[in-house]
């Protein structure tokens, strides 16, 4: 009888260890497949996150460009303009502005 008891306590450690290396076991493997279900989701989100930036990136470049061209337009317009002056407009308005510079005395 003693025996008999003594064989169910090592049969039960015996099944307790094998319940603990399994638990162990299963618990590695879900902590294993945890990380690379997080890195997945992390890839996953970096991923969108580029693809939103470059977006706004672009987006960006759009509206600097559109707010620019007027500007630049306007600017050439400007600058063509100046270009078609005559110089025989300019030289009176040269010389006036070189007078008040430069006094008649030859002192600035």
């Amino acid at each position: 009888m003693a025996m008999d008891a003594i064989q169910i306590v090592r049969d039960a450690e015996d099944k307790s260890r094998e319940i603990l290396e399994s638990a162990n076991s299963a618990a590695k493997k879900s902590v294993e497949e945890a990380e690379v279900k997080s890195m997945e989701e992390f890839n996953r989100i970096s991923l969108e996150a580029q693809k939103q930036a470059e977006e706004i990136k672009k987006k960006a470049a759009e509206d600097g460009e559109s707010t620019a061209k007027p500007i630049l337009e306007q600017g050439i317009r400007e600058a063509e303009a100046l270009r078609q002056v005559d110089s025989g407009k300019l030289d009176p308005v040269i010389d006036i502005i070189i007078e008040r510079i430069v006094k008649t005395d030859g002192n600035s």
